[in-house]
């Protein structure tokens, strides 16, 4: 977990110094703006397909998971068929 907030406040930090430098560059207003708003449209792209990857890396287990669980379920349900059956059985 220590890894994943290091990497997020470095990859905030470092947007964060490129804004700055940006404002105080040699350049015209517009020009200063539109980059940010390109640097911006970037960042959040790239922040999105990272939350669908991390998404997709949550739920896939938990889809085994419940598949798992209902493979499980059904096993018992069958044992405990069996076991009703011959505890029928032994009781006629």
């Amino acid at each position: 977990m220590k890894a994943v907030t290091f990497i997020t406040s470095s990859l905030i930090l470092t947007a964060a110094g490129i804004a700055v430098g940006m404002l105080f560059a040699p350049q015209k207003g517009s020009r200063t703006r539109r980059k940010i708003s390109e640097l911006n449209h970037d960042y959040n792209d790239y922040l999105s397909d990272k939350l669908e990857e991390f998404v997709d890396f949550v739920s896939h287990p938990l889809e085994n998971m419940e598949g798992e669980t209902k493979r499980l379920a059904k096993k018992a349900s069958a044992k405990a068929n069996k076991i009703t059956a011959k505890v029928n059985a032994g009781l006629k």
